[in-house]
């Protein structure tokens, strides 16, 4: 799986390609997190549940991406495999961005995104 890791190896996002051809039915995606406890309510070290949103995104423009389609939950150490079916989605440059909170303290915020990647149809 061709992965992209974002604070220090923190966070690690992941799809099952590099390229999806006409015959692709989905792009599978997972997250994985590598950190240990964080700062709880209280400062006392707590091991965190994430809830996230992962979104397909499309390049539109150069440095422009629009999201096509969103998925959510929460893991602890690892998403199960999130599908983002190709059906009705047009050719072109792809990624994924997951945002991620700590349900246990939300200064544990931020953002990873894979690699850019083609998509045929």
């Amino acid at each position: 799986m061709p992965c992209d890791y974002n604070g220090g190896a923190i966070f690690s996002l992941c799809t099952d390609a590099n390229r999806y051809t006409k015959n692709a039915t989905s792009i599978d995606v997972v997250a994985s997190y590598y950190g240990g406890g964080i700062s709880g309510p209280n400062g006392n070290p707590v091991a965190p549940t994430w809830d996230y949103v992962m979104a397909l995104e499309i390049q539109e423009q150069e440095d422009f991406w629009k999201a096509v389609e969103l998925q959510s939950g929460y893991f602890k150490h690892q998403t199960p495999v999130k599908k983002f079916y190709l059906s009705g989605k047009k050719a072109g440059r792809y990624r994924v961005r997951m945002y991620y909170q700590a349900r246990e303290n939300d200064e544990y915020t931020g953002s990873v995104i894979t690699y850019s990647f083609p998509v045929e149809r």
